[in-house]
């Protein structure tokens, strides 16, 4: 599937859902972003709609407060057009109004996408999805307008972790070239986004730190943050984002973890960073999640001592064999 045949599938169809994962991040809500405004575009009607809130650092961008958590009564969608999604589910309550007469157009590049849409683009050789909604304004021939530049900037620059990781191209560079052409403030961009941290988040990442550790062989590190922490500092989930980081960033370090404590009782959310040499999506896939090879996750049920010691045998294992 490319980004040509897409466009076909989409001049079918006059009214769309479009959606992302659940707890959603640059790439997912820069992406809805930017294609609602080209459907729009073309004169077609669509509506965004995800389970969770847009992430406060994101709300700089225009477009983020229609984003909504309801779909309107009177709006009978023909297509759902699933964006930066690896299967079905992870759209979470919105999955609830995807029903068998409606039409699935599924894009996304996570190695561990299940090609659940009637029509899948998937690209596992991209950087994000960001990059594949840029190709499906060119596969349109449509200028790209500057809020429609800055969704899309924000989507590739947070899933490249600000063009430093694996995934970064010579592509990725020339699109975002492009992109700053038509008026995105990288620095700006950057700072909305990295350097916007409440105090609470800051006094989080102390407690979080706290909890570091590393395996004897130095290859595996791992942090907490538990509902205590959350509650202590009066810091939200929201504020987790980046904390992984500092683990990874050790020298030395393979792999690394940051297991979460949600509102649920038992159930733990656990995230996987490494630097290229593990597979961390076959890492999360052995616990039912999944994601890229550099940055995964998956959600493990159980006490947080059992948790951490099935997850970290495993992860150790992987670490051995490099």
């Amino acid at each position: 599937m490319s980004a040509n045949k897409i466009k076909t599938a989409i001049k079918k169809f006059n009214k769309f859902l479009i959606s992302s994962h659940i707890n959603p991040e640059g790439d997912a809500i820069g992406c809805q972003l930017a294609l609602v405004s080209l459907l729009r575009r073309l004169g077609k009607k669509a509506v965004m709609l995800n389970e969770s809130p847009v992430p406060h650092v994101l709300q700089f961008m225009k477009g983020t407060e229609n984003v909504l958590k309801e779909i309107p009564a009177d709006f009978n969608f023909q297509a759902a057009v699933i964006l930066d999604c690896p299967d079905l589910s992870r759209v979470g309550r919105v999955s609830e109004y995807i029903t068998p007469d409606k039409v699935v157009i599924n894009i996304d590049h996570h190695i561990s996408n299940e090609n659940f849409g009637k029509h899948n683009w998937v690209d596992r050789n991209i950087s994000s999805t960001g990059e594949m909604i840029y190709d499906l304004f060119k596969a349109f021939k449509l200028k790209i307008e500057y809020d429609e530049a800055l969704a899309m900037y924000v989507a590739i620059m947070t899933d490249t972790g600000s063009f430093r990781y694996t995934n970064t191209t010579s592509r990725t560079h020339r699109i975002a070239a492009e992109l700053i052409d038509k008026g995105v403030d990288p620095y700006e961009a950057f700072g909305r986004i990295y350097e916007t941290s409440s105090l609470q988040d800051i006094n989080l990442l102390g407690e979080a730190l706290q909890t570091l550790k590393l395996t004897d062989d130095g290859k595996v590190a791992w942090l907490w943050v538990t509902k205590e922490m959350l509650k202590k500092t009066k810091a939200s989930l929201e504020g987790t984002e980046g904390i992984i980081n500092f683990a990874r960033s050790i020298e030395g370090v393979e792999i690394a973890m940051l297991f979460r404590e949600t509102g649920t009782e038992g159930r733990i959310k656990v995230s996987f960073r490494s630097k290229g040499k593990v597979d961390v999506n076959k890492l999360a896939a052995f616990f039912g999640g999944g994601g890229h090879v550099t940055a995964s996750g998956c959600t493990v049920f159980g006490k947080m001592k059992a948790v951490e010691k099935k997850v970290l045998a495993k992860a150790q294992g992987m670490a051995r064999d490099i």
